[in-house]
């Protein structure tokens, strides 16, 4: 049974899609973001995953490539399609102002969360499921320590699943591109050692 996550969020995007809803699509991580994973070198040498896995999306294969700079095993992360990050529809790639002029009843159900749907996307309920299934599939391994470099929706999910917090808290926590928030699992919930690191 392992007994920590590392879950890594990927390195930063391009400055002009920071503002913007960046789920499924598939934007590259930028060279600047790549560049300061180094500064996660020193944290990730006190810690030894026995395995990686990552999101499918290139920003977080990008993040896996850069890591294995100075975390070998990171070139080998089995990539899984459920860290994908949740699929925004047709708001991919807009502002929450935009969203919010053009569709404001839209964003008024967006409060209600785990029976919402985006447009032409993907329901809460679903991402809520297949982040639920890839954490159980996580706790039962048979490794001591996994890293995951994932998303920050993902990672605030299985953060909120892991202590027992209703999914409707993943803003609470704020992860930040190119970090690491370190979950320690136990037999009964978990508890989040790090946030940030």
């Amino acid at each position: 049974m392992v007994a920590r996550l590392l879950l890594i969020r990927h390195a930063a995007i391009d400055g002009n899609a920071r503002s913007l809803l960046v789920g499924s699509s598939d934007v590259p991580a930028s060279p600047e973001g790549l560049a300061g994973l180094q500064r996660l070198a020193p944290v990730l040498a006190g810690f030894q995953p026995e395995a990686w896995y990552s999101s499918p999306l290139r920003r977080a294969r990008q993040t896996c490539a850069r890591l294995a700079e100075f975390c070998p095993a990171a070139g080998q992360a089995v990539v899984d399609e459920r860290l994908r990050e949740i699929d925004f529809g047709r708001w991919e790639m807009k502002s929450f102002a935009d969203i919010a002029g053009s569709e404001p009843e839209l964003i008024a159900a967006w409060s209600e969360y785990s029976h919402f749907t985006f447009p032409e996307g993907e329901a809460v309920a679903a991402f809520h499921a297949r982040t639920a299934a890839i954490l159980a599939e996580l706790r039962a391994a048979a490794y001591r320590e996994i890293a995951v470099v994932a998303h920050g929706g993902v990672i605030r999910t299985l953060i909120c699943q892991a202590l027992g917090l209703s999914p409707r808290h993943y803003l609470l926590f704020d992860v930040r591109p190119g970090s690491l928030a370190v979950l320690d699992l136990h037999s009964e919930g978990a508890v989040l050692a790090g946030l940030n690191l």
